[in-house]
């Protein structure tokens, strides 16, 4: 009996993480939101840094339905947390792990994610977090809603995502490029937050399903969401995938670092023979590597 019971909840752990849960069925599920047609499909990232001569990683595996809508993101992080104790600093290894799905049920969307944090060497102080959060789109495909964030449009490029009562987000843009965003207090319209223009945009066109603008926070607005509370650590992408209307037609440069001749530095990228980003390696050095379904 015990074994039976052992199975049906792994076999009940597996329906969730791939997306076919009491009879929901990715592949037939109906909804206005639309992905982006004519381009590749990004398999997977990779993004490296170095900081404290410790690599930091983000790696995110993504699966799609039938209809190349997204419907599973997994992803395996390597954190460091710094405590000081008796005037030392001191790194502790952090292996972070997450899987997000995406429930399409009409005008209506379900993300339901799981994270864990495991520390090797501190493991009293592993923790885990889980929860759905929920949203809508109005007629265009576009995210009207989503959790603590109302959305507003000119057509379908996204304007402004207000966060709560006290303050919203103003998008920034180059045409449709995404360049950053403005947090404004809702009732003076005065600017907490200016990042807008933070982002320099490339003269290369983005061929593929993914707004890699969307990827590093330029949108801003993501950050709101408890499971996306920083851009490379988010569970799920929403920008990312068209969710937010309108994407950046153009591959991101990134922001720039000054260097000592006072002369500004942007990121940049590597392509495929067939002209598909590959690598992009930001003004930090920090690196992000692109892989494809094939």
């Amino acid at each position: 009996m015990k074994n039976i019971k052992l199975l049906y909840l792994f076999v009940v752990a597996t329906l969730v993480a791939c997306g076919e849960y009491y009879g929901y069925d990715a592949d037939t599920a109906k909804t206005p939101y639309q992905p982006m047609e004519n381009v590749r499909l990004v398999k997977s990232l990779k993004t490296t840094n170095m900081l404290n001569g410790k690599e930091y990683s983000w790696v995110h595996e993504f699966e799609y339905d039938t209809k190349n809508r997204i419907k599973c993101i997994n992803s395996d992080m390597v954190h460091y947390r710094e405590v000081s104790s008796a005037g030392m600093d001191r790194l502790y290894l952090c292996n972070i792990s997450s899987n997000a799905t995406y429930y399409y049920m009409g005008e209506d969307i379900d993300v339901k994610y799981f994270v864990s944090w495991t520390y090797p060497e501190k493991p009293e102080w592993n923790s885990d977090m889980n929860g759905t959060d929920k949203g809508s789109f109005n007629s265009s495909g576009c995210l009207k809603r989503f959790t603590a964030l109302d959305f507003e449009y000119s057509g379908s490029v996204l304007t402004k995502a207000y966060a709560d009562g006290d303050s919203y987000y103003e998008i920034t843009r180059n045409g449709n490029n995404v360049t950053g965003y403005k947090i404004r207090d809702t009732y003076s319209g005065e600017v907490k937050i200016d990042m807008g223009n933070k982002c320099k945009v490339s003269s290369h066109k983005n061929n593929t399903n993914f707004d890699f603008t969307g990827y590093f926070g330029y949108w801003g607005a993501e950050t709101e969401l408890l499971a996306n509370a920083t851009p490379y650590y988010a569970a799920y992408q929403l920008a990312a995938f068209g969710m937010l209307g309108t994407v950046s037609p153009n591959l991101p440069l990134g922001a720039p670092v000054v260097g000592h001749d006072g002369e500004q530095a942007y990121g940049k990228w590597t392509f495929d023979d067939e002209g598909y980003p590959l690598l992009f390696v930001d003004a930090t050095g920090r690196k992000t590597e692109v892989k494809y379904v094939e």
